[in-house]
């Protein structure tokens, strides 16, 4: 006989977290793949020298960004760590709301639950068109036709 494995609520809450984080990341991957070039770079003599290409860039940087960079990401991953491995925290909800947008726009299960779903969508296609971005990026060397 074959069995087949069906995920409870309990074990599908780290999948869930995980497709939200990627699909967060995979958002603002997606901007800043074509800001830089299209509007520019911060108005900071340590940029100055710094290329606008979105691959090349990460290996530029000088080592106190970089060094600033990677203890930022590890501060923000072990704050989001502990709304992760709580069994009480639904998947996603981290209690980061700084202006306030829940209770004036969400303020019923209905508005909630179609803005998660708002959201979800939002990071599925981010995650395909970051994908895409990167793709375009090495096969030609181009950001084109993006940009």
């Amino acid at each position: 006989t074959t069995e087949i494995y069906t995920l409870s609520l309990h074990d599908a809450l780290p999948i869930c977290e995980a497709e939200l984080m990627h699909g967060r990341v995979s958002m603002l991957a997606t901007v800043g793949f074509w800001f830089p070039a299209l509007v520019g770079k911060l108005p900071n003599p340590a940029t100055a020298a710094l290329t606008t290409d979105p691959i090349a860039v990460q290996y530029e940087l000088p080592p106190a960004i970089l060094g600033q960079l990677f203890f930022t990401m590890a501060l923000c991953e072990g704050l989001r760590a502990r709304f992760v491995y709580n069994s009480e925290t639904p998947a996603g909800e981290h209690g980061f709301d700084p202006m306030g947008f829940l209770p004036k726009y969400c303020d019923t299960s209905d508005k909630m639950m179609k803005m998660k779903t708002a959201e979800i969508k939002h990071c599925r296609a981010a995650m395909v068109a970051i994908t895409g971005f990167w793709f375009q990026k090495m096969v030609t060397g181009e950001t084109w036709p993006l940009l």
